[in-house]
This record gives structure tokens, sequence and C-alpha cells, in this order.
């Protein structure tokens, strides 16, 4: 559940989902469930505050040493592929929100399938070394499975940030080689430095505008001669590589999701030499639907498909369309969700069978 939502809304999912248990991130949360929600939600059992200190009741560090495991480790039961991982609610912006039913299976093949099936070298993508700066919110499909679950598989690290108005500052922090992001941040910064060229002095201006021409001149494969490659050195070191500076200085590659990322900004991001993937997807889809990568990436486009996931444009009668016909975007494999949590009616709304006759689309 997102920090920023009202009790009301925490009260409706803890009762929705049938919570027993729940995870409070610091003192002032604990406080408001304690007395804003659990009077009003039967089912939770227990409340427990993540930095709480020890000897609280309500410690979190208190409760994992209780947890004492016997011999015959009892307690792990492995899940199975099928069984529920998590249930992640809709915004609720067009009735009640809906708790989508992901299991293992899609979460670890939207995992798979973003990390491995679209590069030839599966390190290709995230790498041990790689480092993000993660502000997107865990609640939300995006965050949860694009930064967090992405780096853990592939062994990279991140650094969390300390909240939204600080993020220019944990950049210069964290130094990521990754950011996960909303179009929004990569905005800002596009229109930082475009205020900044036109308020600049001539010359100033005249090396910055140069220096944008030439780094997308680059980023399109345009062939660089000689004395243009010394040049364009020259360029970059005194003008781009202080863009970047804004990213923390190691930033290599960007991912944009949540919303169309302006063809200019990914341009721009392009001239500094930080190329911008986007990908299109949906809470109920785990979320990944399709993405560009590094490797093979189309700007203005959302790339393609992962491995296993097929799309079909279908049409008002439920057919596919044609050729230049528009249709709804639908998709089916292992990435679509189980369901929506105890709403069968809702369920039956969304999910239909594909034009193979077999697959749930």
């Amino acid at each position: 559940m997102y920090e920023a939502q009202l009790p009301s809304d925490w009260t409706y999912i803890l009762n929705d989902s049938e919570s027993h248990v729940v995870f409070c991130a610091t003192q002032e949360i604990f406080d408001r469930v304690q007395n804003e929600v659990l009077p009003s939600t039967p089912t939770v059992k227990a409340a427990l505050c993540l930095n709480a200190p020890v000897g609280e009741p309500c410690s979190f560090a208190d409760a994992l040493t209780a947890c004492e495991m016997d011999d015959s480790g009892s307690l792990i039961l492995p899940p199975t592929e099928d069984d529920l991982a998590g249930l992640i609610y809709t915004s609720g912006t067009t009735g009640k929100p809906k708790g989508v039913e992901l299991t293992h299976l899609n979460f670890t093949s939207n995992v798979k399938g973003a990390t491995r099936s679209l590069v030839k070298d599966p390190k290709a993508f995230v790498r041990e070394s790689d480092r993000s700066l993660s502000f997107l919110p865990w609640a939300h499909s995006y965050g949860q499975t694009c930064e967090l679950w992405s780096l853990i598989s592939s062994g990279a690290s991140m650094g969390i940030c300390r909240g939204v108005p600080l993020i220019l500052e944990d950049l210069q922090l964290v130094k990521p080689t990754n950011l996960f992001s909303v179009p929004t941040l990569y905005k800002k910064v596009y229109d930082g430095v475009h205020n900044l060229i036109e308020s600049a002095p001539p010359l100033r201006k005249k090396l910055m505008k140069s220096a944008l021409a030439m780094g997308e001149a680059k980023a399109v494969g345009q062939p660089f001669g000689p004395i243009d490659r010394i040049k364009f050195a020259a360029l970059d070191r005194i003008v781009l590589s202080k863009i970047r500076d804004r990213f923390g200085g190691n930033l290599v590659r960007g991912f944009s999701g949540g919303a169309a990322c302006p063809a200019e900004v990914v341009a721009f991001m392009d001239s500094i030499g930080i190329p911008i993937c986007e990908g299109y997807g949906l809470t109920e889809t785990s979320p990944i639907i399709t993405l560009n990568v590094p490797e093979n990436r189309t700007v203005g486009s959302v790339g393609r498909p992962l491995g296993g996931v097929t799309v079909h444009i279908i049409d008002q009668h439920g057919n596919p369309a044609g050729p230049g016909e528009e249709g709804e975007i639908c998709t089916c494999g292992p990435n679509v969700m189980r369901g929506y949590y105890k709403n069968e009616e809702a369920t039956s709304e969304v999910i239909s069978t594909a034009p193979d006759g077999i697959s749930r689309m």
C-alpha cells in the first residue's frame, strides 16, 4: 500500500484482502494505523513497525528474533508457480480498487522475459555491478517488478531515495548506472537545460547547442571524421558530461514507463549519451507486455513483446484487426494475472479467449 494513501484506503484494502498482519514503515504510519485503521479491520491480528526500537511490542526486529526455525525446516514452504505471490491494488479511478492476483509465475516470467529474452547476453541488460536509485513506489507493479525483482534476480543493488523532493540530491549520492523512472524526471532535466541555454551568454549558448547537435548526430550513428571526433570529445567533456552529472555521472541508461515520454525528451537524453528504453504494460500483466532494450531500440515505439508473450489487436467484434484497422491491444502469456481477488465478475469482463481458442487473453 502507498504511504500517501488515506487511512480509509488502507482500511478498504486490508479488509478486501483479508490480511492478518500489517507492516508499517515508520512510527508515524504505525500510529495512524493503530488509531484510524485497526478498529475497523477485524481480520488483522497484528501490526508491526519496521523501524521500532528493539524491545517495543511492535518491533519488527523482535518479531524476527522470536521466529526461530526448528531443525526440520518445517516452516519452509516452497511456493509453486501457481501460488499467489502478491496482490497489487488498482488505483480505483473507475470504482473501488481491485486486488490484482499475481502469481510467482507471473512475476518470474516477467523478470526473465525483460532481462533475458530480448537480449543476446543475459548480463547485457542488468549486471551485478549495476545500481539504481529507487524512488518508484513498490506498491505499484512497475517499481516492484521492473526494479525490485529484476535487480535482485540479477544481483544488482539499489539506493533508496529519501523522497521525491530529494531525487536530484540523492542521484549525486548514489550515482546510479540504471534509472527506472516516469517521463517527469527526464522532462525536468530537459527543461532545466533548455532554460539554461536560453539565458546563457552567446558563446556559451553556441557551445551548448553545438554539443547537443553533435550528441544527437552520434546517437543516430552519423559517422564522424577525425576533426569532428576531436571536436565532439571536447564538447562532451565541457558540456555533455556536466549534464550527465545531474544524474550522478554514472548513468548508462534510463527506463521509462507509466506514460509516453515526449520524443524531444528522448532525443535530448540520447544526445547527452543516456539512451531511454520505453516499455508498455499493465498491472494485470505483471506489468511488462513490450519493451525496448539498449541493443534493439526504436524511439517512439514501446518495443517488442517479451519472450512467451503474444500481442493481438482485436476489433470491436472480437476478431483480429486487419492491416490499417484500429483495435484494442490484448495480450496472452505467463504474465497475465490470475484474476481480480474475490471478484469473478470483474475478472470475466477483462479475461477472454485468444484467437487460438485456447490461451487466456
